[in-house]
């Protein structure tokens, strides 16, 4: 890849692996680097600068991000799950893949979602944040690599602090049924990633996803169908194992009878 000496941009992110053996992390510090994307791992192998880049990153106050890359190796997605969570990568980080196709892709995004990860693409991408390297600039881009270390976040996205990947709770509320409304497989419209998930569609166009690589979600309107059916019987159990019912008198005072009394 070409080297810029004279670069005029500037940039607030860094990608490492053990291929950048000397990093100069005073220089890095003082160039205003904010982020690093760091190889975590290559096919079923941790990458051998791992943990020191990602140890000296956030020793330095840097927010960290992981990378992936693809081999089309026998547990490679299982490894690059756990590799991950054994370097502590912190939950709402970015982990990008590099190098995998398309058909393979949708594995490495429903376990690392699952995981609380927020996932992006080595190269173009509708649905992912994209990583994009080339030593001009990009005409889209989220993250611009533009020589072998340094790289410039448009979004803000790697420069701030991650986002719990996940949401529990969608805000977005569907309305009601009418015509073309379905129940099954699709792509959430109201701003959650995570490929395909199951859901429905109240009008035909908006999707609103409920299973999905994050667990379930839900929405204001089960909330109130939920609360519902919880009206004398919420439980508590002990760390001994009893089992408590917590009831309400007339005056709003809280109780916790054990069940065996009732």
């Amino acid at each position: 890849m070409r080297r810029w000496d004279n670069l005029e941009q500037g940039y607030n992110v860094v990608v490492l692996s053990e291929a950048q053996s000397d990093v100069d992390w005073g220089k890095l510090k003082d160039d205003g680097v904010q982020a690093a994307i760091i190889r975590l791992s290559h096919g079923v192998t941790q990458d051998l600068q791992a943990s020191a880049n990602l140890s000296k990153a956030k020793q330095l106050g840097m927010y960290v991000h992981g990378y992936h890359a693809y081999e089309g190796i026998d547990n490679e997605v299982t490894f690059s799950l756990s590799n991950a969570e054994a370097l502590g990568l912190p939950e709402g980080s970015y982990f990008f893949i590099q190098g995998a196709p398309d058909d393979e892709v949708i594995g490495f995004v429903n376990n690392w979602l699952s995981a609380g990860w927020s996932v992006g693409m080595n190269g173009l991408s509708d649905e992912y944040y994209q990583w994009i390297v080339s030593d001009s600039a990009p005409d889209k881009y989220d993250v611009w690599q533009m020589d072998d270390l340094r790289c410039l976040d448009n979004t803000g996205e790697l420069v701030s602090e991650p986002k719990k990947n996940t949401p529990g709770v969608d805000n977005f509320n569907p309305g009601k049924p009418q015509a073309g409304a379905y129940v099954g497989f699709g792509n959430d419209t109201t701003g959650l990633l995570g490929g395909q998930t199951l859901g429905y569609s109240t009008n035909g166009n908006d999707f609103y996803a409920v299973i999905t690589p994050f667990g379930m979600i839900f929405r204001d309107v089960d909330a109130d169908r939920m609360s519902k059916l919880m009206i004398n019987k919420l439980k508590l159990q002990s760390p001994n194992g009893t089992v408590f019912n917590l009831v309400v008198n007339d005056e709003g005072e809280l109780k916790a009878e054990k069940e065996s009394d009732r």
